[in-house]
This record gives structure tokens, C-alpha cells and sequence, in this order.
């Protein structure tokens, strides 16, 4: 059997419209995980976030976070009163893996289990307060 172009031209476009049909197909079946649910609402309180940002740089040192035996320790810089915050623990790979852990401490650190972490990279965001007065610092980590 011999072709001719038209019958090239068409077996080309036919071919070129099912590859398109089909990437179509895949990219719909594509889960998309957003950084947070309520996006547009974080994003009115930023400046919030900024100036907090701001205050924890000014401190002396900075947010460490270690790893001791089976936990993961988070040092506060400079504060020896009552701290109160949260710690949100966000995986950039799976949000199912995302835990937020509140604390109140006056020891100035704060440990967490690494059983309630996977082997990994984190995005540790610490919020905290101390005399009234708001920080937040950021860390990414490797869990072992």
C-alpha cells in the first residue's frame, strides 16, 4: 500500500490530537496541595508576620533547633520567661505529614519526638510570645 501526503498529514494530525487528549487526560489527575487551605486570609495578617519576623531577628542570637537522642529540641534565643506559641511542623512534599504543636515553657526550649516526624526535609515555623510581645522565626531541617 502506498501513502500519499494527505494520508501522512492526517495520520500526523490524528496522532498529535489523541497526544494532546491524552496530556490533558494526565494533567487533570494531578493533585495539586496547596501551603494552606485558607491562603487569602493568612495572607491579610502578614504584616503581622513581618513585624514579628522583624522582632526575633533583633534578639540576640537566633531559633536552634537540635537533634538529642529521640527528640528534636527547639532553643529559644535569649528568653528566660514564660514562652507560649506554636510550632507548625510543614512538610513542603506531603501536607499530610503536617503538625502544628503548641507549648508553654519558662526553660526556654522545647522538644518534640522525632516519632512524630518522617525521614525528611521540614519546615519548622515557630510562633512564639513572650511579656506580651510576638516573634516568629522560620528553620528548615533534615530529619535523619
Amino acid at each position: 500500500m502506498k501513502l500519499n501526503w494527505g494520508t501522512g498529514i492526517a495520520i500526523f494530525y490524528t496522532t498529535f490530537v489523541v497526544f494532546i487528549g491524552f496530556m490533558v487526560y494526565k494533567a487533570f489527575g494531578e493533585d495539586f496541595d496547596l501551603v494552606t487551605e485558607d491562603y487569602y486570609a493568612q495572607e491579610i495578617k502578614f504584616q503581622d508576620k513581618i513585624d514579628s519576623r522583624t522582632r526575633a531577628e533583633a534578639l540576640d542570637g537566633s531559633l536552634q533547633s537540635v537533634v538529642e537522642g529521640k527528640n528534636l529540641k527547639i532553643i529559644f534565643p535569649q528568653q528566660t520567661e514564660l514562652l507560649t506559641g506554636s510550632i507548625n511542623c510543614f512538610r513542603p512534599s506531603d501536607e499530610t505529614k503536617d503538625f502544628i504543636e503548641s507549648f508553654k515553657t519558662e526553660t526556654g526550649s522545647h522538644t518534640i519526638p522525632l516519632s512524630n516526624f518522617i525521614k525528611g526535609k521540614y519546615l519548622i515555623k515557630v510562633d512564639w510570645s513572650a511579656n506580651g510581645v510576638d516573634f516568629y522565626q522560620e528553620q528548615t531541617i533534615v530529619i535523619p
